[in-house]
């Protein structure tokens, strides 16, 4: 979430800013508060710059016909494009970025990151360009972390009902000191507010618009229970809960799944036809294959933002309504791990038709209900609000008796029942485990002594 105030004004305080020397070695300063928004506009743009032109894409390698043959990997800024230097060894190579206090310089790390995964994902679902650089032309504008530190970096201030300062503070190098000055100073930007600033992140601050913008901390979801209880992750019912209730994840429609087919085996048909025709490079030249591409990604984009908006729904749900939550821990990794074929070759069909076929099935049902992103995503809300992800070892969870403590495999009597042989307890299989994992979780916690 944000908070987006307007700009008022903008004022300077503390010792002259040091802007870089000139083509004559002759340093810079000015105390001009305009001059020294541009000068923290353009060293973030230069920084963010300097991160991108080190990313990867395709370029196409062409014959003496001018037909496409092979494709290789070059960084955006070209072939010959420098290291990336650290931002201390960046401050010594370009004066003029020497006093560019560091909150705003390492800012450009996350969010040229997180700019480029949007961009390759929306290129992926809806089609475009690779993302490219910021252009001054487009807009001014850097980012800052919040620092409360002694000297503390993007800091807001109240100073009446509807106004308040958000202050950036830098430092000189000391080499470039200007006579009869001191080292530190400060850019005071007024703004005008209507509501109280939430706690914050960062500024972004657009100078072309003359607005800034608060980054918010996540707010911390409203409990309304103090309930406990144990989830049982499956792949038959996504989430089992220790109270008798089932939570299962929206899989594609029969529909949804027939045109994924479909478009899979229209692009291998595509694939097969320019590989003859033109290579192995030429599908990805291929207009209709691309076309087919572009579909087949939105359909399956279009599932999976169902399924992670289910995730949200659940797990916010979860952790309003309780104050201790308890799941199995699970190696979903290893339990997803492709088993290796056997290497005698006489065996190899055998293994393939008893094994790896249900266990390829088993992996993509585990895969599918997304079990670490629901753990994940469960614990960041329960943070949040003060509650508590309680994770207990997994073993023997299916098969002990929650009733009389009995543990056998005996006792399933199939994947949806348990029967014990000990008590002839009977219960829902995935229901006697969340139980079993909510009084793990109790006993760990010390609830069942208090």
């Amino acid at each position: 979430m944000s908070q987006k105030v307007r700009i008022d004004g903008v004022k300077h305080a503390g010792a002259s800013v040091f802007l870089g020397v000139d083509h004559c070695n002759n340093p810079r300063w000015t105390r001009n508060p305009e001059r020294v928004m541009l000068w923290l506009c353009d060293g973030w743009r230069t920084r963010f710059n300097q991160r991108r032109e080190q990313r990867p894409h395709n370029i196409p390698v062409k014959d003496e016909a001018g037909e496409i043959v092979d494709w290789v990997k070059e960084p955006l800024g070209g072939p010959n494009v420098a290291e990336l230097l650290p931002d201390k060894e960046a401050r010594l190579q370009y004066s003029w970025m020497a006093g560019i206090p560091a909150p705003i310089l390492s800012s450009t790390d996350r969010i040229e990151n997180t700019e480029w995964s949007a961009g390759l994902k929306r290129k992926k679902t809806v089609g475009g360009r690779v993302p490219g650089f910021k252009s001054r032309h487009r807009g001014l504008g850097f980012v800052c972390w919040r620092n409360a530190s002694k000297t503390g970096n993007a800091l807001f201030h109240q100073t009446g009902r509807k106004s308040g300062v958000v202050v950036i503070a830098g430092m000189n190098p000391t080499r470039w000191r200007k006579p009869g000055e001191k080292l530190h100073w400060r850019v005071i930007i007024h703004v005008r507010v209507s509501q109280p600033i939430r706690p914050y992140t960062s500024v972004h601050v657009d100078w072309t618009h003359k607005s800034l913008t608060f980054t918010n901390m996540p707010l911390p979801l409203p409990r309304i229970g103090d309930g406990v209880i144990g989830l049982d992750r499956g792949c038959v019912h996504t989430l089992a809960s220790s109270n008798g209730t089932f939570m299962d994840m929206p899989k594609p429609s029969k529909a949804e799944l027939k045109r994924l087919k479909y478009l899979q085996r229209q692009m291998a048909r595509q694939d097969r036809v320019n590989e003859a025709r033109g290579g192995r490079t030429a599908k990805l030249a291929s207009k209709r294959r691309r076309k087919t591409l572009n579909q087949f990604n939105a359909l399956q984009g279009r599932i999976v933002r169902r399924r992670n908006d289910w995730i949200e729904k659940t797990t916010t749900s979860l952790a309003k309504a309780n104050v201790l939550v308890a799941m199995e821990d699970l190696d979903v990794k290893a339990m997803t791990k492709r088993p290796k074929p056997r290497p005698d070759p006489d065996n190899l069909g055998q293994y393939l038709h008893n094994g790896a076929k249900a266990k390829a099935g088993l992996n993509r049902s585990i895969l599918s209900n997304n079990w670490s992103r629901l753990m994940k995503r469960l614990k960041d809300k329960m943070d949040a609000n003060g509650g508590r992800l309680v994770i207990v070892p997994a073993a023997y969870t299916s098969q002990t008796c929650h009733e009389c403590g009995h543990v056998a495999s005996e006792n399933r009597d199939s994947q949806a029942v348990f029967h014990c042989v000990e008590c002839g307890y009977k219960a829902n299989a995935d229901v006697n485990a969340a139980m079993n994992i909510l009084g793990r979780a109790i006993s760990k916690t010390g609830g069942g002594t208090a």
